[in-house]
């Protein structure tokens, strides 16, 4: 079967995108020791990620319809080497710019394992093998999440923050050695070379395209938005200090997981799983909200609709991202990079609006999580009768 013929380059993939997943949060537990060698105060710090994320964005709209003109190989080897580039400044920097133009670079670097994240699946599988595929890739991707802080926690306590940027480059050097060695290119040869403006106009003249990549915009910005705002609430509102706080951040992660393994059983049709992860996210936001109305705030109410959105969401991206790519396999390039860019241009955007709202209690990231949950719906309403017509059809 083609999925079983292709499982290791789905493995390569899986690592390539760890460099990108790694590079945001590794570093989050060494904050403080950053800060006081950078001798600057921990919040300027933040600086380092916020740039990062920025160029992962954006660099992805610029190599996605490359890669549809020269091919996955050469892009995705070009993306790595500014990559090492970039943490070899990082790894012997004293000064915070410095440090945060590097996170900049890195960001420019990686922002190719975000698009391929999204075009190989498609070059190499199609239907349910692609459904099930882009599945298995989303569980894969989660697990870095859950490791980078831990093993940077550990990196700095024996040898000091900058180690955590000897393993990524020590990570990023394996994986670019194994691409060059083992990769095929995955393009497809009878692939067009399309002009960078009618490959964009051909996918926004697409009303499905359309819906999906604003469900997982809405997605993705509904994960962001709790990741900027829990640290806080967490621990500045409930006083609850920085191990504690490090370890719940990651407990909704799991429930994504498995719900990218939900998603994945071939057993079920599309439609009803998409009903599934819709109304799990905006029952999620519902829940997160209630409790914000009545000034009640616990552990209890931040996780228990985290984990729920989470689920949703986990679900949503494998079943969105194959809607939205698989009538485009010789735009996957071009696909991959809009669904991926605009996707962290957008969490990044709501995230900062989040900031300017009050941080007392949970009722604004309520709030937020629900307009999410209601985006996902109004999106997921006309293909849903879309789908059903031509299953009276067929």
């Amino acid at each position: 079967m083609k999925k079983l013929a292709n499982s290791h380059l789905l493995l390569m993939l899986i690592m390539l995108i760890a460099v990108g997943q790694m590079a945001q949060t590794i570093y989050i537990p060494a904050i403080a020791d950053m800060a006081r060698e950078l001798q600057v105060r921990e919040g300027a710090v933040q600086s380092v990620m916020a740039a990062y994320l920025m160029t992962y964005g954006v660099s992805q709209l610029v190599y996605g319809p490359i890669s549809d003109r020269v091919g996955r190989r050469p892009v995705i080897l070009v993306g790595m080497s500014i990559f090492m580039l970039a943490t070899l400044i990082a790894l012997r920097t004293s000064s915070l710019p410095i440090l945060i133009a590097a996170s900049a670079l890195q960001g420019m670097g990686t922002g190719v394992a975000g698009v391929m994240a999204r075009t190989m699946p498609r070059d190499l599988f199609e239907g349910s093998a692609l459904r099930h595929a882009n599945s298995l890739l989303n569980m894969g991707i989660l697990v870095s999440p859950l490791l980078a802080p831990l093993i940077g926690g550990l990196l700095d306590t024996v040898w000091g923050w900058r180690a955590c940027f000897a393993f990524l480059l020590a990570l990023c050097v394996m994986v670019t050695f194994s691409m060059a060695r083992w990769m095929p290119e995955t393009r497809p040869p009878q692939a067009p070379r399309t002009r960078l403006i009618a490959s964009y106009k051909t996918l926004f003249s697409n009303a499905s395209f359309n819906c999906f990549l604003l469900m997982l915009i809405g997605g993705l910005a509904g994960i962001a938005v709790f990741e900027a705002c829990a640290g806080v609430l967490m621990g500045a509102v409930m006083g609850l200090n920085s191990m504690v706080v490090s370890v719940l951040f990651i407990l909704p992660i799991p429930a994504a997981f498995f719900g990218a393994w939900y998603a994945g059983r071939q057993n079920k049709r599309f439609s009803s799983l998409m009903w599934q992860s819709v109304m799990s996210c905006l029952l999620a936001g519902i829940l997160m909200w209630i409790p914000g109305w009545f000034g009640v705030m616990n552990i209890w109410t931040l996780l228990l609709p985290a984990a729920l959105f989470f689920f949703g969401a986990g679900m949503l991206f494998p079943l969105a991202t194959t809607g939205a790519m698989e009538p485009f396999p010789f735009l996957a390039g071009t696909a991959g990079a809009l669904v991926g860019g605009l996707q962290n241009i957008g969490s990044g955007l709501l995230a900062w609006f989040s900031a300017l709202l009050p941080q007392t209690g949970q009722g604004s990231l309520g709030m937020l999580m629900t307009a999410m949950g209601g985006v996902i719906l109004l999106c997921w309403l006309p293909l849903a009768h879309r789908e059903q017509q031509h299953s009276r059809m067929a």
